[in-house]
């Protein structure tokens, strides 16, 4: 009712005037009476105005170790529990559950501030790195800053990519799209560029593209991220999992362009990655001539003696490659996207590493020792065989089987020498010795004539099905029906009038009325 309202009001209004006077025995019987009622700590100290801590020591029982020699503090190994907390990551609560269980959470805590906290744990304990001139780089992505599509309002979120020297602290940034493979060795390329140099050693933290497997003592590279290691002439030094302070740089540079771009365009709509980046740029530049307040010069300044000990960039651009494992079929070759390149036969059943370019084939053994390069075959099905990678005597044998094939056929009909030359008078006429044979022996392995064998060896010519299984059939046809009959126009005579040519005179006859 309203009245009860109103005597509510009355009431809390009073409290309010009994929190003013600060008189601790009355305060005290307050808030006990208000914890009776069944009152949270924080709406007691937001009725009472108190601070959250009077309250808590005013309701806090006061509960004394079960001792009789001295106090409960004395009886815990500190050192314990701050090797716990601060050693293995055991919150505080756990661990005054486990040492002190009769005593509060609160009282505990305080206790540990005061014990515990005097004294720093060893995990505590940093060192002050000093960094050589042109020694390392650190490079690290975070989440960057979304754009929007013009038509569809679309919102993408672009991945930042930093890089900085830590000597100097000058600092590369980019926005990308991801983080795979080519846009990481891109956007390095970029940075090594805008710093005119590269580094001896590189900081990565353990993404996919630059570290295929992280490990803390012996991580393993991504086989193209080494290349372009090799290439540009850097080693990669893998930050450890979860250890953030490996590039500390790296990291403490990207929370200022996140304290400072990102707060400057939060406001901001941009349309195009470009856009986003030509911001950058500006803000950058503007942060790299600021002057910083431990070295009072500016991190341009600084980078333009550390310059000079940077080492010159390689000549020519780092070709992007792909690496890929295959194993070596019997007949010397391995398949690669759905073509075939001839390996020595030395490999044959034992597993390789295929190095993939826009227009070469590299073949390494497992020990990544070369063994093969082809030049890159487009299209499916095709073939890029050296005759020194199979044995010699096997190649001699087949090299008999050749003629021998080629002789065979000229007796079986003219069209079907003419079919196994077409066969065999490639680079590579092993490629097709097998099916030759097969053509051959159709004769032999199914009651196919040498006439139904030379037709169909004339339909594959015509319609260019050199395929085995097309040849057997239209052989076989041949025999059970006999040659298929040839489709031709009907003959007509030249004054025959045909129905439709009537109708088209029809209608002229009534133009011209």
């Amino acid at each position: 009712s309203e009245a009860t309202n109103d005597a509510t009001l009355a009431n809390w209004r009073r409290i309010q005037l009994m929190a003013k006077e600060r008189t601790s025995v009355r305060m005290q019987a307050q808030i006990k009476i208000m914890s009776e009622q069944g009152h949270s700590i924080r709406s007691i100290a937001r009725v009472l105005k108190l601070s959250r801590r009077t309250v808590r020591r005013y309701l806090e029982p006061a509960l004394q170790w079960p001792s009789e020699n001295g106090g409960w503090e004395e009886k815990i190994d500190w050192d314990y529990v701050r090797q716990e907390v601060y050693g293995k990551g055991t919150t505080v609560k756990q661990i005054g559950q486990e040492v002190a269980p009769e005593l509060s959470y609160v009282k505990f805590w305080r206790a540990f501030r005061e014990q515990a906290g005097r004294q720093a744990a060893p995990e505590q304990v940093t060192i002050r790195l000093h960094h050589k001139p042109a020694e390392k780089t650190q490079v690290d992505f975070c989440d960057g800053v979304f754009i929007t599509e013009r038509v569809s309002g679309k919102k993408t979120l672009t991945q930042f990519f930093l890089g900085v020297l830590p000597f100097s602290s000058y600092t590369f940034g980019e926005f990308v799209l991801d983080q795979k493979l080519s846009t990481f060795i891109g956007v390095q390329q970029r940075m090594f560029a805008y710093f005119g140099g590269v580094t001896p050693y590189l900081v990565v933290d353990n993404l996919k593209s630059g570290v295929y497997k992280a490990d803390l003592y012996d991580p393993d590279l991504n086989p193209t991220y080494c290349d372009f290691a090799n290439h540009m002439g850097f080693a990669v030094l893998p930050a450890r999992p979860y250890k953030p302070k490996d590039k500390g740089s790296g990291e403490s540079n990207i929370g200022v362009v996140q304290r400072g771009f990102f707060q400057e365009v939060r406001n901001r709509v941009f349309y195009a990655l470009e856009e986003l980046n030509e911001a950058l740029r500006h803000y950058l530049e503007r942060l790299n001539h600021q002057v910083m307040k431990d070295y009072a010069v500016s991190r341009a300044e600084r980078f333009e003696e550390e310059k000079k000990h940077l080492k010159a960039l390689p000549p020519a651009c780092f070709e992007l490659s792909e690496w890929r494992g295959a194993k070596v079929h019997p007949d010397c070759h391995i398949q690669v996207e759905k073509n075939f390149y001839s390996v020595p036969f030395v490999y044959v059943g034992q597993k390789i590493r295929v190095r993939l370019t826009e227009k070469m084939v590299e073949v390494f053994s497992e020990d990544s020792q070369p063994i093969a390069a082809h030049s890159r075959l487009s299209g499916v099905g095709k073939f890029s065989t050296y005759d020194s990678h199979y044995p010699e005597k096997k190649l001699s044998v087949a090299r008999f089987e050749v003629h021998h094939a080629i002789e065979q056929a000229s007796k079986l009909g003219p069209h079907v020498e003419k079919l196994v030359d077409k066969l065999l008078s490639t680079d590579y006429p092993l490629r097709h010795l097998r099916r030759v044979q097969g053509i051959l022996r159709l004769a032999k392995r199914y009651p196919i004539t040498p006439e139904a064998l030379d037709h169909a060896c004339q339909r594959a010519l015509f319609f260019n099905k050199t395929r085995l299984a097309y040849i057997k059939d239209c052989a076989l046809y041949f025999v059970s029906h006999g040659q298929r009959p040839t489709l031709l126009a009907p003959s007509r005579q030249p004054d025959s009038i045909h129905l439709h040519q009537l109708s088209t005179e029809g209608d002229n006859e009534e133009e011209i009325l």
